[in-house]
């Protein structure tokens, strides 16, 4: 499978890297070990936080670089674009360069620490963890499966999908799941019964179904109503479902965090302002989704905000029940799957510890 090889790759680079990092004394982490050098004042569990309208605070004359991943350029990661646009990165005191990549290339990329904190959807860290990879949930902001399944509209039901292609956007993510979980309720088989094609991405599979290359995609905004518009048939919403996943976690591995706490605990404070800020500040949100997006048809833009601000959380708890149906839906293949627990895989005490200051109330007045 293409997440084993690219773990296989990580853990190569880890190694490299540990034996770089010994000889010359530096992280091979933008953020790494420098993050036990920075200011108190950088994501402290002391730090006041204050409403994500009442502006950011000053920021601290030192920041700490670091990169953190994305694993989609869609509107779901729109409060970390808010967070580095508006300057909550910055007021935690990190310098961030946000990265996009597939999952298992992110995967690859924390275990080798090349990135030292990812977006993450819980398919690609559970399989990595079962593995052997050092990866945990550390906060999630959306937590219930909403994708989509869009189909030509010659097609009415996912039976008449046997023997077609249905795009994906890569074959270790929570895509992937997405559509075996589909299958699977309809009475089909993920392995044989249709194949998935991984495009690359969002826009990508919508491509290709527009094109006739592939019969059904699974989508996201705003590529869903791009689909609509183009009269592609909604075949299933998975919204429907109330699945259990997680689709927007904050991920590191538990060594790097033990030595960046402060710059961990950051991180979460930031991306929660931004979550706080996206749900609050509707036009300022839509004007960073369309920069990143780079696209700014007014009716797209109201259409997706509107769509996905539901999925947005008021707390970056991770829930349990979440990584238990992970857990379950890897197990038919990977026997690991059912004797692992849930809490090896996730990490809520930072989140916790914020909760009990009060943080989140006064982001939610």
């Amino acid at each position: 499978m293409d997440w084993q090889r690219w773990l296989g790759i990580g853990l190569l680079a880890m190694a490299l890297a540990a034996c770089a990092s010994a000889s010359s004394g530096s992280s091979p982490t933008g953020g790494g070990a420098r993050g036990a050098e920075a200011p108190s004042a950088m994501g402290s569990a002391n730090s006041a936080p204050v409403p994500a309208d009442a502006g950011t605070a000053p920021t601290p004359a030192r920041r700490v670089a670091m990169r953190y991943g994305l694993n989609t350029p869609g509107v779901d990661v729109a409060p970390v674009w808010i967070a580095k646009e508006q300057g909550f990165f910055e007021k935690y005191g990190i310098d961030v360069e946000l990265v996009t990549l597939p999952a298992d290339q992110l995967v690859a990329a924390i275990i080798s620490g090349e990135m030292a904190m990812t977006n993450l959807a819980g398919t690609p860290l559970v399989s990595a963890g079962l593995a052997g990879a050092d990866l945990t949930f550390y906060g999630s902001f959306s937590s219930v499966l909403r994708f989509p399944l869009y189909a030509r509209p010659e097609i009415g039901s996912v039976q008449e999908l046997r023997g077609k292609e249905i795009a994906i956007t890569s074959r270790a993510g929570v895509v992937k799941r997405t559509a075996e979980l589909i299958l699977q309720r309809n009475g089909m088989n993920p392995e044989g019964d249709t194949t998935l094609i991984a495009t690359g991405n969002n826009n990508n599979s919508l491509s290709a179904l527009l094109s006739r290359n592939v019969a059904a995609a699974i989508l996201s905004p705003p590529a869903t109503f791009r689909a609509q518009d183009e009269g592609m048939r909604l075949l299933v919403d998975t919204a429907d479902y109330q699945y259990p996943t997680i689709l927007a976690g904050i991920a590191a591995s538990r060594a790097w965090v033990g030595r960046n706490e402060d710059l961990a605990r950051g991180t979460l404070q930031a991306i929660a302002e931004g979550v706080a800020f996206a749900v609050q500040q509707k036009e300022r949100t839509k004007e960073i989704i369309a920069q990143y997006l780079q696209n700014d048809d007014p009716e797209l833009l109201e259409r997706s905000y509107n769509a996905q601000a539901m999925g947005w959380e008021r707390t970056l708890l991770v829930p349990a029940e979440a990584i238990r149906a992970e857990l379950e839906g890897i197990a038919p293949d990977n026997p690991a799957g059912r004797t692992a627990r849930p809490e090896q895989f996730y990490d809520n005490q930072m989140v916790e510890e914020l909760e009990r200051q009060g943080f989140f109330r006064r982001l939610w007045p």
